[in-house]
């Protein structure tokens, strides 16, 4: 039995397409009340993953729980799966020749009244007459979203759903999926190819490679705290400096025993200072505009450092001190 707190417990799970492992051997709990992040490289299992959970693949071996109830796949079940569990493609297809609000009534299985707050909150009250083909992009995912709603689900499975959306649209449906949660209560468990889509807002994420889980934890937890390279490579940029490195006494502040190690550094873990006490000089080498921040290219001896900044105070070449951000640094 898993634990009361849990929603959905994967046991063992293990999966072969076309004579390929793409899952291998996957155990975990998914909390209830929780957004949960499935990250990994092209190819690592992520959607194989959300779709044994929807009961849309039929493992070769393990089993997928919901509320202790086992979750049947695609080969026990007409209708596979299980009606609190429901699925978002990353295509998210709609019938061709009908009306939305067709579409919609087909899946409602709540009120009419409690429906249209849903069709409301997912900004497609005034779709209703519209033909499916004449939707954008945008427009026939919050559809898809709105149909699954009605449904009354309890966890709601998210394959890329910023994949195809634009900055301003990506913004738009993380605000959705925030105000769904809140006015529903449902569970998210979120795949996605770019681990920054869904960084600010989950609560855990599962790190996976070749159909395996690396790594979990809180998103503050895995930046800071990587398993190994790969890991941290997918949570942002990163920059590793061995401790045999001729540069790493420049770092006076930080110390290691293990010679075979590497430090992790990232662009907040430095900063520019007037201070020249404890600090380490380096020259700026190159400056970068990202919009909302700045990022700088500090040269110390042979190492690269780079630096976030919200403000351009310094020029190329110039030389300047650096102090570190955080009182312990990690090491892989």
């Amino acid at each position: 039995m898993i634990d009361v707190e849990a929603i959905i417990e994967v046991k063992n799970l293990q999966l072969s397409l076309a004579g390929n492992t793409a899952i291998d051997g996957i155990d975990h709990v998914f909390q209830l009340n929780k957004n949960i992040g499935i990250v990994g490289e092209t190819g690592s299992g992520k959607s194989s993953l959300l779709r044994l959970i929807a009961g849309l693949e039929q493992p070769n071996e393990g089993t997928v729980f919901f509320k202790n109830e086992r979750v049947l796949g695609a080969n026990e079940k007409l209708i596979p799966g299980h009606p609190k569990i429901v699925y978002l493609s990353q295509h998210y297809e709609l019938r061709n020749n009908y009306r939305i609000e067709e579409i919609l009534s087909y899946n409602n299985l709540i009120e009419d009244e409690a429906a249209v707050s849903i069709y409301k909150l997912c900004e497609i009250d005034h779709l209703y007459k519209r033909w499916s083909d004449e939707l954008s992009g945008g427009e026939k995912q919050r559809v898809a979203l709105a149909s699954l709603l009605t449904q009354q689900p309890e966890v709601l499975l998210l394959d890329e759903p910023f994949s195809n959306l634009d900055i301003i649209h990506k913004r738009k449906l993380l605000s959705l999926l925030k105000n769904i949660q809140a006015t529903t209560g449902v569970s998210f468990i979120t795949v996605s190819h770019d681990v920054q889509d869904i960084l600010s807002w989950s609560d855990e994420i599962i790190i996976l490679q070749n159909g395996k889980i690396i790594q979990s934890g809180t998103p503050d937890h895995l930046y800071h705290q990587p398993i190994n390279e790969y890991c941290a490579a997918l949570l942002g940029y990163y920059e590793l400096l061995s401790t045999k490195n001729q540069s790493f006494s420049d770092f006076t502040q930080i110390k290691t025993s293990d010679e075979d190690k590497s430090l992790l550094i990232r662009p907040s873990y430095f900063t520019i200072t007037d201070n020249k006490t404890n600090a380490i000089k380096g020259i700026i080498k190159n400056i970068e505009f990202f919009g909302n921040y700045f990022l700088i290219e500090v040269m110390v001896n042979d190492v690269n450092i780079k630096i976030s900044t919200a403000i351009k105070s310094h020029t190329v070449g110039e030389e300047v001190f650096l102090t570190s951000t955080i009182d312990r640094f990690w090491f892989l």
